[in-house]
């Protein structure tokens, strides 16, 4: 028996002295990869330039994104991927198969636009009157456009498989559940999946954080009746649902313990004498919402003075957010600086309250990771700023934003065996 452990202490022992040629191994491999990425993304920048350019100039809103969804399905079908269509709505899906088993990462896009009438301050302007991308969903989609065009350069030397997701409805928050219900990891699970979302941030840029990176939104309905003058106790339960609070919304650092609660709109005059008033509260976690929901539910309680009956509706998670997995996000910092150096990877702070993302749905089937991709060009005065009237991204965040998620994928694929995390 005292053989056998002696056996065993030396395998072990060699197995630990050979750890570092395989590190230096997949490190060489990974460069080698990389490098042969970097070139078919520099051979096809122009290509894929005029392709955002026309996504652009034919935004489509959440749900009707036929035509862009055609463009993504073509485009991908020629590079030879397997290609599925229809999926929860105009939903894309495509598979990159590599050259030997390992773990299947997942990149995701989403591809609507936003209705807006003013005015589009570039060359290749939309050309749908009221409809413009100006959440840089086109900047997504050409990402993931580009970052396959890499990837399938280097399909014989990949152990593993790459996803792709081109997403529907994201600004109305259904496509992301829309996909899942349709089936969209059925037949294969990603290990990881990952995202960008288009920031004020310089080009060349990516912000990063571990944990919650967008609070999610939940959904409330409060319905009133039993009296023919309800105004008084509306107003109140209006009052209630935008105090509730449960930390100062003007310091979200503490991102699991906020919930920001608003009313964005209210209705009355029912046939049936009722007044159905609706709101939303931007929650960082689930106990968040289920402590804005207690607190809502108490505060109605009130309510029975004035002989009314009420009833609340509380959607949690209606738009999910993102919660980025943090061992996931902080592997990836290596690889994302390999690309942008140092000062390329940024490091995000606070949550913002304005903004949310539907990303998080697939984050709760698996762990994934969403970035900020910086658009903005300062010396130009182009502002990335999401949903504002005049944003403008810089074409070259396709480029940077590609390669910097091919090398994360790249650095998954070489490092994880399948099915590990």
């Amino acid at each position: 028996m005292k053989g056998v452990f002696v056996i065993r202490a030396v395998i072990f022992a060699v197995l630990l002295s050979a750890l570092p040629d395989l590190a230096a191994a997949q490190a060489q491999d990974a460069a080698s990869l990389q490098a042969a990425v970097d070139n078919r993304l520099f051979e096809s920048r122009d290509e894929l330039i005029e392709i955002r350019r026309d996504i652009h100039r034919h935004p489509e809103v959440s749900g009707r994104e036929e035509r862009t969804a055609g463009v993504v399905a073509g485009r991908l079908r020629a590079l030879g991927l397997e290609v599925r269509t229809g999926v929860g709505g105009h939903g894309v899906v495509a598979l990159l198969r590599g050259a030997s088993p390992g773990p299947i990462v997942a990149f995701r896009a989403d591809m609507d636009a936003v209705a807006s009438m003013d005015p589009d301050p570039v060359d290749f302007a939309s050309v749908v009157e009221g409809v413009r991308h100006i959440c840089g969903h086109d900047i997504h989609t050409t990402v993931g456009l580009a970052l396959a065009e890499g990837l399938a350069a280097i399909r014989d030397e990949l152990a593993g498989s790459v996803m792709f997701i081109f997403q529907p409805a994201e600004e109305n928050a259904s496509g992301a559940r829309a996909m899942l219900e349709a089936g969209v990891f059925d037949d294969l699970v990603p290990d990881a999946i990952f995202a960008y979302h288009t920031a004020p941030l310089e080009v060349g840029q990516v912000g990063t954080k571990g944990g919650v990176l967008l609070a999610g939104r939940d959904r409330i309905k409060v319905t009133l009746s039993g009296r023919s003058d309800l105004r008084d106790p509306a107003d109140e339960a209006v009052r209630l649902i935008r105090e509730t609070s449960t930390i100062d919304p003007s310091t979200p650092s503490a991102p699991g313990d906020f919930a920001l609660t608003n009313v964005f709109g209210s209705q009355a005059g029912t046939a049936d004498n009722t007044w159905v008033i609706r709101g939303s509260a931007t929650t960082s976690s689930l106990d968040a919402s289920a402590r804005v929901e207690q607190s809502i539910r108490d505060g109605l309680t009130d309510l029975d003075r004035y002989g009314v009956s009420w009833s609340l509706e509380y959607e949690e998670r209606w738009i999910a957010g993102a919660a980025n997995d943090p061992a996931l996000e902080r592997e990836s910092l290596a690889p994302l600086r390999s690309i942008l150096g140092e000062d390329g990877v940024v490091a995000i702070e606070n949550v913002p309250t304005q903004f949310s993302e539907d990303f998080g749905s697939f984050q709760m089937e698996v762990p994934g990771v969403m970035y900020y991709l910086g658009v903005s060009n300062s010396e130009k005065g182009w502002v990335g700023l999401p949903h504002s009237p005049g944003y403008v991204a810089d074409e070259r965040s396709i480029e940077f934003g590609a390669r910097a998620m091919a090398a994360v994928m790249i650095d998954y694929l070489t490092s994880h065996p399948a099915g590990e995390l």
